[in-house]
């Protein structure tokens, strides 16, 4: 079960009907329902927040239809604070009802399917992100300072509409970035750009708790510029994990699917 993030709605059948209110969430905090039975729900809310897929903030989220497709809009934060926001979309799915369905947090965005399992792309678009402690608020008290030692969005210079470098920062030992969905065929390579003081290793996986591999990348005095790297992933449409284990703090700009 989801729940702190919320889009709320209603509808009506007719012009002179009452409205039915509904909700829409957001795939940012999740617990089993299994949970929600055995513990109270301040417990329950605490724990979603620590082990949400993201940092948590506001998002003002709003519903809108192109064609004949239903999208949500939000934001989320970046920068360690509630102020500096970066503006996504998820494609809705509705049941037999009519009522929209969870919405996933994703890093596809308006793409209206899987990325190609080829190319660059920025770490900027991770739709999952979190530290060796889980996650926290933005929206609390001296957010910078609590949060000091996790991963952030961010970019060189201050908040701008265009010409932004976004890239995630502060990725230190055991911090996670995700990326879903990629659709994968004849993948080979990888290779990564990377900046910062760390040393150690930069983990691939499908799978949140990396339970397998896929490739594994040496980052030494902060620095990956591209040299290639063997990825063994099968084809088919998968999320994909990368974790820092070692030392220092590294910035990740890029990842290249080859």
């Amino acid at each position: 079960m989801s729940f702190l993030r919320q889009a709320r709605y209603a509808r009506k059948e007719k012009p002179i009907s009452s409205y039915t209110p509904l909700v829409i969430t957001m795939s940012y905090a999740t617990l089993p329902a299994k949970a929600l039975t055995e513990i109270s729900l301040t417990a329950a809310l605490w724990l979603s927040e620590k082990h949400a897929a993201n940092y948590l903030g506001n998002t003002h989220g709003g519903l809108l239809k192109l064609e004949d497709k239903w999208y949500v809009f939000y934001h989320r934060q970046t920068n360690r604070h509630s102020y500096s926001r970066q503006a996504c979309a998820e494609k809705l799915r509705r049941n037999e009802n009519g009522a929209f369905l969870q919405a996933e947090v994703t890093s596809c965005g308006l793409n209206d399917g899987p990325l190609k399992g080829k190319g660059r792309y920025e770490a900027r678009i991770a739709c999952n992100l979190w530290g060796k402690d889980g996650t926290g608020r933005y929206d609390g008290p001296f957010p910078k300072w609590r949060l000091r030692n996790h991963p952030y969005f961010t970019q060189d210079g201050p908040d701008r509409e265009d010409s932004g470098n976004q890239y995630i920062a502060n990725m230190r030992d055991g911090a996670v970035a995700g990326f879903k969905y990629f659709a994968f065929k004849d993948a080979a390579e990888i290779k990564v750009h990377c900046t910062g003081s760390a040393n150690g290793r930069l983990q691939v996986s499908t799978a949140p708790d990396f339970s397998t591999l896929c490739a594994d990348i040496f980052i030494k005095n902060g620095s990956q510029v591209g040299e290639k790297v063997s990825l063994t992933i099968p084809d088919g449409t998968y999320p994909l994990y990368f974790r820092f284990t070692g030392s220092g703090k590294m910035n990740f700009h890029w990842f290249e699917l080859q």
